[in-house]
């Protein structure tokens, strides 16, 4: 844990200071590794192997530098891509803070000019280094759960390294003064150029570097319970799970990827009030991060004050990440407490990868790649107070936002222009996609029987017996195209409908489902202004009964208009005013049904936040007696609500659709007879019967024109299948499933995903050493239907339940990994089954081959390829011949290298 935070905020810590922040004097170090972004440009074509390979490379840096900087008495402030930032502070010893970190910096130089020449798989590629420092006063702020340096010397420090060249390092005055004995050439505007030393001013670094001050550890849980605020919970227990990291740690993502700059503060003439802006502004993130489920990576020095790197989609995946994104970012330039400070941003989409950077000493968990390159480049260009975002942002968000198209613009390290666009203002009402959905006006599909039983509960609601329906399942069942259908069937009996919808962000908003059903029962529009809005409240309120008027201050409270107190509500607390706003709902409701039958529907529900779910079960012990249905969706709930124990209620657990029916639900979406084999085939196999999964894979194949509307209007499809990506939507919902499963469950899953769609128990148990470990969480990812199994004669299989599952689990594993266990798997099997050889050639020439042991993997292809020839097995003969001769091409291009 003590290598996730600088030194200062360790030795604070074990001497139980508790500064906010302080200012004080030191050499600030900038160590700009150079040439890695003609290497990540030329990198990113060979796919998201790419960003891993390039954390290896700058960790294989990182390591040894970092072993210098805190040799020569530097405390490591943040890496930034493939830089160190640094500070030496003053410590009254005999050399400065200056000479210690220009120390640094010619050792640091001279070691990266040994190791110049980077080998990788996209090329070799020359590797150099320019350093910038600056010395002055210097802010520091502790924000309790993360950490802050800045200041008009840290704000220099990039104009200072941007003007060194590769090999050299550039100071400010401020350091020449304190360097004595070294040569300097002057520049321009007090940079001067390092040239040389007079004479050596360290021989033994023991004499340069002060002793870092020594402090009595008297509990280890003190210290711990200290800095666990510093690291993101998901982290603390990866931690717990396994201390150490490797190179195979991490993972490759889909993600969105915000830096958001801020300026304008100044930090040394008034420290207090910087104080209170930062925290100020860090507040408001987090706060609002925790609305939108995001994550703070990290705050670091720039040209003109700071900025924050911010990620969504990691550790966890939404199906809708780049909305909040931009809805996170517009917030934040909306925020009445942040008028004062610049903000600008930049936002992408993409791929990344998410692992550890650094080493033992010191090490920060960041992500990497192309995708967290170009927002970098947007949000520097962004003008103030704007949000600028990438054409894959656009894409995803237009529906919700308007923006003024930028047009092309050239970046750093992108050899295209890229299209990008200025947020403008969210839409109030959402636009539909291009592409149509499924669940709008389509002919419902494999749910009759659920249709049959919903009808019979009309006529008990019609005799005032009140009902609750609950319409339940895993994401993409098509949980609301049924409530659809059976709202089209209520309309038509003359119900009433009211609803509301739960967000997925939306816990901390409390009652917003009510609200959202309140606006309709009050007749809002959305160009309504307050006093127009006053207006319809009262008027309905008057409907129902005018002694409710004394409670309009209660209602305007929760709808967020302003009413005047009365004597009924002046001096209520917030318990009581709670249960009354829960009788004026209720009464609301009655009020409806005594006039007609009325449906209230509620979607979402397990996004609800807590006080909306209070309400709910308010409602529904009370409406036995009423002309009331309420219908609720929600995927399977964490725990049993009280409105499930009624005696009116009822349950539609939905399933997915059999290979008839998911067959019958593509010729609806395409309006056509008939299916060619081969998509039948691969959507069946693909979408395992989830209508979700159907129609977005669908809406891939005409993206990527493997479906096409000819001349007439009509669906065709091409002639051949290629392989093709999991949809973004769908990826996002599975990836959020996985997510959610506690690390051991997860890193369980993950290592099935390895051996395939199917495999034997007995070969995971082989491979996974914690075998307590392994049993409970296969029986927990049976339970939550990732997993199924099958004994046969004492022989136990495990299924993943959706193909795309174990897909989307092997995706995110890094290739470090995937080739480990690929090799563990591999040779387990040939020890485990030496007599049985023959029937698993084919599984050893697979993972020798993906675990790059092209040996074995030439010697099993070749086997397998013989032994599929023998029984006419055509194409996978020829299948494993080819494997056999890539591997021969591999194993040549090794020996040559």
């Amino acid at each position: 844990m003590a290598g996730f935070v600088p030194e200062r905020i360790l030795l604070k810590k074990l001497r139980k200071l508790d500064k906010p922040c302080e200012i004080f004097d030191a050499t600030l170090c900038y160590a700009d590794i150079s040439g890695f972004t003609a290497m990540s440009e030329r990198i990113a074509h060979i796919g998201k192997e790419g960003s891993e390979e390039l954390t290896r490379v700058i960790n294989s840096f990182f390591e040894p530098l970092i072993k210098i900087i805190t040799k020569w008495g530097g405390d490591i402030y943040r890496f930034g891509g493939d830089a160190i930032i640094a500070f030496f502070p003053e410590t009254g010893g005999d050399f400065s803070s200056a000479q210690r970190a220009l120390g640094a910096g010619i050792e640091a130089i001279g070691y990266v000019q040994r190791f110049s020449r980077v080998k990788t798989r996209a090329g070799v590629f020359g590797i150099g280094m320019h350093i910038g420092l600056t010395r002055g006063r210097v802010y520091f702020s502790d924000l309790k759960s993360d950490y802050f340096l800045a200041g008009r010397s840290a704000s220099r420090l990039i104009e200072i390294v941007d003007t060194a060249k590769a090999g050299e390092i550039v100071v400010d005055t401020g350091v020449k003064q304190k360097a004595k004995d070294v040569i300097f050439k002057n520049l321009r505007n007090g940079l001067w150029l390092y040239e040389g030393i007079k004479r050596l001013f360290s021989s033994e670094i023991t004499s340069v570097v002060s002793p870092v001050p020594q402090v009595k550890l008297k509990n280890i849980d003190d210290l711990i319970n200290d800095l666990k605020p510093y690291l993101p919970d998901w982290l603390y227990k990866r931690i717990e799970l396994q201390p150490y990291f490797d190179q195979s740690d991490g993972e490759h993502r889909k993600a969105v990827v915000i830096f958001l700059h801020f300026s304008g503060t100044s930090y040394e003439d008034n420290s207090d009030k910087a104080d209170t802006e930062l925290n100020t502004l860090y507040q408001e993130v987090k706060q609002c991060l925790v609305r939108y489920d995001g994550w703070l990576n990290k705050m670091d020095v720039y040209k003109d004050g700071g900025r924050m790197l911010v990620v969504f989609g990691f550790p966890k995946a939404y199906e809708d990440c780049e909305k909040r994104a931009v809805l996170f970012s517009y917030e934040i330039l909306q925020a009445s407490d942040l008028k004062g400070i610049d903000i600008k941003i930049g936002i992408n989409a993409g791929f990344i990868f998410a692992g550890p950077v650094g080493s033992r000493l010191r090490r920060e968990w960041t992500v990497m790649g192309d995708t967290v390159n170009l927002a970098a480049r947007l949000s520097a260009h962004a003008k103030n107070r704007t949000i600028v975002v990438s054409e894959v942002v656009y894409n995803k968000t237009y529906p919700n936002f308007e923006y003024q198209p930028l047009g092309k613009k050239r970046y750093k390290g992108k050899k295209k222009e890229i299209f990008c666009y200025r947020v403008l203002k969210k839409k109030t009402v959402a636009q539909k996609g291009l592409l149509r959905s499924i669940s709008e006006g389509e002919r419902i599909v494999g749910r009759k029987a659920e249709v049959k039983g919903f009808k019979k509960l009309i006529p008990l609601v019609e005799k005032s017996r009140g009902q609750i329906c609950g319409i339940t399942g895993e994401p993409g069942m098509g949980k609301s195209r049924l409530a659809l259908e059976f709202l089209g069937i209520l309309k038509k009996r003359g119900f009433d409908i009211l609803s509301g919808n739960c967000l997925a962000y939306g816990r901390a908003l409390s009652y917003h489902p009510w609200v959202e059903l309140l606006k309709t029962f009050f007749d809002f529009s959305p160009g309504d202004t307050p006093s127009l809005q006053r207006k319809k409240i009262r008027q309905a309120v008057m409907k129902v009964d005018k002694k409710l008027t004394n409670w309009l201050q209660v209602i305007g409270e929760v709808m967020g208009i302003t009413f005047p107190e009365t004597k009924f509500t002046k001096f209520l607390d917030a318990r009581v005013k709670k249960q009354r706003f829960f009788d004026i709902v209720f009464e609301f409701i009655s009020y409806l049904a005594e006039h007609r039958p009325t449906c209230i529907v509620l979607e979402d529900l397990h996004w609800a936040d807590s006080v909306s779910m209070e309400l709910l079960n308010y409602i529904g012990r009370n409406i036995g007696d009423k002309k009331v249905l309420l219908l609720l969706v929600f995927r399977p709930l964490s725990r049993k609500e009280e409105f499930m124990e009624k005696e009116f209620y009822r349950e539609i657990f939905l399933k997915e659709l059999n290979s008839a029916e998911t067959a019958e639900l593509v010729e609806n979406m395409l309006d056509i007879s008939s299916l060619p084999p081969s998509f039948k085939r691969l959507i069946i196999e693909k979408s395992q019967g989830n209508p979700f999964y159907v129609e977005e894979i669908v809406k891939s194949f005409i993206e990527q024109g493997l479906i096409y509307e000819d001349m007439r209007g009509a669906w065709q499809f091409s002639r051949g299948i290629r392989d093709i990506q999991i949809p973004d939507n769908v990826e996002g919902i599975i990836l959020n499933r996985i997510d959610h499963l506690d690390l051991y469950e997860r890193d369980v899953l993950q290592t099935a995903s390895v051996l395939g769609r199917e495999f034997d128990k007995s070969i995971i148990e082989g491979i996974y050493q914690n075998k307590n470990v392994l049993k409970r969480s296969l029986r927990n990812l049976k339970r939550l239907d990732l997993l199924t199994s099958q004994r046969d004669k004492g022989r136990v299989r495990y299924f993943f339940k959706h193909i795309l599952t174990q897909e989307v689990a092997y995706g995110t594993i890094s290739f470090a990994r995937k080739r480990e266990l690929h090799r563990t798997t591999a040779e387990f099997i040939e020890t485990k089954f030496k007599k049985r050889r023959d029937e698993f050639l084919g599984l050893l020439s697979h993972h020798y081959y993906y675990g790059m042991a092209y040996d074995k993997a030439l010697q099993y292809s070749v086997e397998a390829g013989e032994k599929a020839k023998r029984v006419y097995a055509n194409e996978e003969a020829i299948e494993f011949f080819t494997r056999a001769i890539d591997s021969y091409e591999k194993l040549e291009e090794q020996v040559t290298q």
